[in-house]
């Protein structure tokens, strides 16, 4: 009877972990889809920073040159993209340069775009493959049918975090190269008025 009893203890005891395990695995997919959420959010929030405010075409980067182009280098940096937003940032419309700033902000502006095609990247192969990996493990795990509702949630999640923002760094490089470009033109017909 003991024999019996501890037997029956242990299979319930063996129930009990697969029940943890299986919870453990739901909630480390869930860590990982929700954070995948907000960097996708994150991503696509700097970057229409990038686009209206650091990349956007201005006429008064030619208006009273800057005498110090040291200025651009202490007012932006790459180091780290979150002082993008900030008001050490270089902002366009409210700052002359010179054509070496210039150059020097159209090399920062690089950086930052390809600084995009990086961050989305890391999205697919970190939070948002560790969140496939879980649910993969979760479907192995489960004894019944994982609800569809998981599924779906996973699909949109890769929709949306790799297969819309794949494009972004190109995008964000290609409107670094307009800047440019837009830049280049005006030089050279200023250049010719002279």
């Amino acid at each position: 009877m003991t024999i019996f009893s501890l037997d029956k203890l242990l299979q319930l005891l063996r129930e009990r972990s697969a029940s943890l395990e299986l919870i453990a695995t739901r909630l480390t997919w869930e860590e990982h889809r929700s954070a995948a959420w907000v960097e996708r959010r994150m991503i696509i929030a700097d970057l229409t920073h990038f686009i209206t405010s650091r990349a956007r075409w201005s006429t008064s980067i030619y208006d009273n040159p800057v005498k110090d182009d040291l200025s651009l280098a202490r007012r932006g940096s790459v180091n780290s993209f979150a002082s993008a937003g900030s008001d050490s940032s270089v902002n366009l419309n409210s700052t002359t340069f010179s054509r070496s700033a210039r150059f020097k902000l159209a090399e920062m502006l690089s950086r930052d775009a390809a600084y995009f095609g990086s961050r989305v990247t890391t999205l697919r192969h970190g939070r948002i493959a560790s969140a496939g990996k879980a649910l993969d493990k979760l479907i192995d795990l489960s004894r019944v049918p994982v609800p569809e509702e998981l599924l779906d949630e996973q699909d949109r999640l890769e929709e949306k975090g790799i297969t819309e923002l794949e494009q972004i760094g190109k995008f964000a490089m290609n409107l670094v190269m307009q800047w440019r470009k837009y830049v280049d033109f005006r030089d050279t017909c200023l250049q010719s008025l002279t």
